[in-house]
């Protein structure tokens, strides 16, 4: 298993112990969204948190790397993104263009702060365990988009109004508005989830559904 994790300027929120896991899984090798002209061969891509809204021109300037990245999402490619992972991933951020793996815009205008302990609820290997993390940035993804019969399928909640076994709650246990977002094999949302605990939880055919 080749585990490929972007870690640069821009992408560098990680928790340390969430590698540790990832390494009983297979080979950890690191890139850079910035700096690396291609996406190297991966089995599992994982796009982290970090400041891409501070190297948006430079960001969008490697655009060899972003096609990279779409087009191994387009083949099935198996990534998971949080926040400026996300953000990455989406149409564009304020108007500059990102990967376009989801067909939303992601904003720093009027920009306020999103923040609390998140734990969300997912059935693993026929077992109901608990993932925690937190969500913390400025930024908001507007995902209100009209989607054509081709692009409808880009859009999936994994929230508790759509998928029962993927609610987030809060800390005081209230649900929250705070979706997990799914196209093909990528898996992306804002949440910064800690998965040391329980092991890398996506991906498993008992987890993510069409």
């Amino acid at each position: 298993m080749r585990i490929l994790i972007a870690k640069d300027e821009a992408f560098n929120f990680i928790y340390r112990a969430n590698i540790d896991s990832l390494r009983t899984m297979g080979e950890v090798r690191f890139f850079s969204p910035l700096h690396d002209s291609h996406l190297p061969s991966c089995d599992i891509l994982y796009l982290p948190g970090g400041y891409p809204e501070l190297y948006l021109e430079d960001i969008s300037a490697n655009s060899e790397m972003m096609a990279d990245i779409k087009a191994y999402a387009e083949n099935g490619g198996r990534i998971f993104a949080e926040c400026g992972g996300f953000m990455y991933l989406c149409h564009d951020i304020d108007n500059i263009p990102m990967c376009g793996v989801f067909p939303f815009s992601a904003s720093m205008r009027d920009a306020r702060l999103h923040l609390g302990y998140r734990q969300m609820y997912m059935t693993i290997d026929g077992r109901k365990q608990c993932i925690r993390g937190h969500e913390f940035h400025y930024s908001d993804i507007n995902d209100d988009v009209t989607l054509t019969d081709e692009t409808s399928h880009n859009k999936r909640f994994y929230n508790g109004e759509i998928h029962k076994e993927c609610i987030q709650l809060s800390a005081k246990n209230t649900k929250t508005t705070t979706a997990l977002y799914r196209y093909k094999n990528v898996v992306a949302g804002y949440t910064h989830w800690y998965w040391a605990e329980t092991g890398f939880p996506f991906f498993k055919t008992s987890t993510i559904r069409q």
